[in-house]
């Protein structure tokens, strides 16, 4: 499986009383694949999975399989806080067709890292798809460490990495440890041009919900080659993300696709929407992000 280029963790969209719009999500996928990205993450920390039913989860797999239809990477995020119920969720996406799974450290729970590559090991094997892993401490509250990685970098299933630490020597880390045997995707939206000066080809992106299109020039910029370029598009686009970067990124994320049209109402409880002072700040960043990205002629 090749990885490069976007990659987005959809937002999935709600009605008032909160159950899952179907129909809406049909607009956000079709606004991603608009964009020119080279995949989707179904059922990603963007999409809120924490707050799903696993029969909402389920039926999201299916919906997105036949929206898809083939036309970009499909990855299921299959998280999960038991090693069984993750296995399900990788074997219903290979069952559907999808690509690849996606898979964080089990939260809570806070497993050693021989556990934590048991738990992906098994994963792979039982669920049958090649498996990007992604390493948000912050969030799952244990890292992929060298430990765990050493465990599984020569298992063919382990094929990527979202690094989301935020940790950049980290990151040269992996590069060096893992060249040619784990792939790196950027999973840091605040250091992607850093990422991908130091040789990674792709980004895993939940900003790229928002703008996939500016995402994907950038990435295209990148791997041509065109540093200065990229330079000025990512400096375009870094202070919308370092706002977003700072909290309440969800509810960010469906307040900026409501701007552009794709309304996705808002996040499922415990989130609460922006308030509606932040919301207006934010607005008028993501407008200056795209006023200036398109002065650079790309946008």
């Amino acid at each position: 499986m090749k990885i490069e280029g976007v990659y987005v963790p959809t937002a999935t969209p709600f009605h008032e009383d909160e159950l899952v719009n179907e129909a809406r999500y049909a607009d956000v996928l079709e606004y991603q694949l608009s964009g020119g990205v080279a995949g989707v993450v179904v059922a990603g920390t963007t999409g809120e999975y924490y707050a799903l039913t696993t029969d909402e989860r389920n039926a999201q797999f299916v919906l997105a399989r036949d929206i898809v239809g083939g036309r970009v990477q499909l990855i299921a995020g299959c998280n999960a806080g038991a090693t069984r119920d993750a296995i399900a969720f990788a074997a219903l996406a290979r069952e559907l067709g999808y690509d690849a799974v996606m898979l964080a450290g089990p939260p809570t729970s806070l497993p050693n890292q021989h556990e934590l590559a048991t738990h992906v090991t098994a994963v792979a094997a039982e669920g049958g798809l090649p498996v990007v892993l992604y390493n948000y401490p912050a969030r799952a509250g244990i890292e992929f460490g060298f430990d765990a990685l050493d465990e599984l970098a020569d298992l063919p299933e382990v094929i990527a990495i979202k690094e989301s630490s935020g940790d950049f020597s980290r990151f040269l880390a992996l590069q060096h440890r893992y060249d040619g045997r784990i792939t790196v995707m950027c999973g840091s939206d605040d250091q992607c041009f850093d990422y991908m000066s130091w040789g990674v080809r792709s980004w895993l992106a939940g900003t790229a919900n928002v703008l996939p299109a500016q995402h994907v020039a950038f990435v295209n910029t990148m791997l041509s080659g065109n540093i200065d370029l990229g330079r000025e598009q990512y400096r375009a686009l870094l202070p919308w993300i370092q706002h977003m970067e700072a909290g309440s990124y969800n509810q960010k994320v469906k307040a900026g696709l409501a701007h552009l049209g794709v309304d996705c109402g808002d996040v499922r409880r415990p989130l609460l929407a922006l308030p509606a002072d932040a919301r207006t700040e934010l607005l008028a960043i993501l407008d200056t992000a795209i006023a200036d990205f398109a002065a650079t002629g790309q946008g």
